[in-house]
């Protein structure tokens, strides 16, 4: 919020002024007076607060503690989530390369029953349990609190008669009333070298979605992430990939996962799913799923 005390007028008297006007601005993600390298970042998804960590104590570039912060991705991920993914409820996610966690939360936030959140093992799975168990237990709370509350129904108006209008909040309000779990957010440690969850993981797949956000950037890892991605999904599983291209090789990862032997389908989306703020930088949005098996029948 802006505020902009007017200068008095020719003839006015001296210290007499126009009341102070103030004027609303628009959240914008892209803010150039944002810092987003403080050491906590807000986000808000469905109504709620996530509190995302990061850590700056270490130097951060791309080939290392690329976990430590929240990438652009992560939140252009999670926004394609809310917007655009109207049966998250239920269903079982696997996110690969983490990071801060931000986009597990906020599939969880979304009514998935089953969210693994995974990176390597030490500090970055540490990193993503921190906000992960910290958010889920608050959000957890708040949503069970509203759940109790009566229900105010709006009053008839204009906007009411708006079906478009009226289909946004219906929904909006059906998954602010999804009873949420704090149980149903794990994170694992996982290596796609060699694809394997800790025993401990009480659900270990097939998934029904895997969420990859700005996981392509190092090619020599793209035969093990396909490997993993493979290695957790069933004809069912949706795979979303996005990436943000730096001319660093990141589309080789679909070269390979195209050729028919590896037996993915790939849809490349139309960048106009992606928030309106970033659809004119270089980010890219697609889709994979299993081919069926040649003589199967639709």
């Amino acid at each position: 919020m802006a505020t902009t005390p007017t200068q008095p007028h020719e003839g006015e008297q001296e210290g007499h002024q126009e009341p102070v006007t103030t004027d609303l601005i628009p959240w914008k993600y892209c803010n150039v007076y944002a810092n987003n390298r403080s050491p906590e970042r807000l986000f808000v998804f469905q109504g709620h607060s996530i509190f995302i960590h990061q850590r700056l104590d270490e130097k951060v570039t791309i080939d290392q503690n690329t976990g430590n912060v929240v990438w652009d991705g992560a939140y252009l991920m999670s926004k394609y989530l809310e917007s655009h993914i109207k049966d998250l409820q239920g269903k079982t996610c696997l996110e690969l390369g983490a990071g801060t966690g931000l986009v597990s939360i906020v599939a969880w936030l979304l009514g998935a029953s089953n969210v693994l959140a995974t990176d390597l093992e030490g500090p970055h799975t540490e990193h993503v349990k921190k906000n992960t168990s910290v958010n889920a237990t608050r959000i957890a709370s708040e949503r069970q609190q509203a759940i109790q509350e009566e229900v105010q129904q709006p009053t008839a108006g204009q906007e009411e008669r708006d079906l478009s209008v009226l289909s946004r909040r219906r929904r909006r309000d059906r998954l602010r009333t999804i009873e949420l779990k704090s149980e149903n957010l794990h994170v694992a440690p996982l290596d796609w070298s060699t694809p394997t969850l800790p025993d401990s993981v009480a659900f270990q797949g097939p998934f029904s979605y895997i969420l990859c956000s700005e996981i392509l950037y190092l090619p020599q890892f793209h035969r093990a992430l396909l490997k993993t991605i493979t290695r957790f999904s069933d004809d069912d599983t949706i795979v979303v990939l996005l990436w943000k291209q730096r001319g660093l090789g990141e589309e080789r990862f679909f070269d390979i996962a195209a050729r028919p032997s590896t037996g993915w389908n790939i849809q490349f989306l139309d960048r106009n799913v992606l928030d309106a703020e970033f659809r004119d930088q270089p980010y890219g949005i697609a889709q994979m799923t299993r081919k069926p098996p040649k003589g199967a029948h639709p």
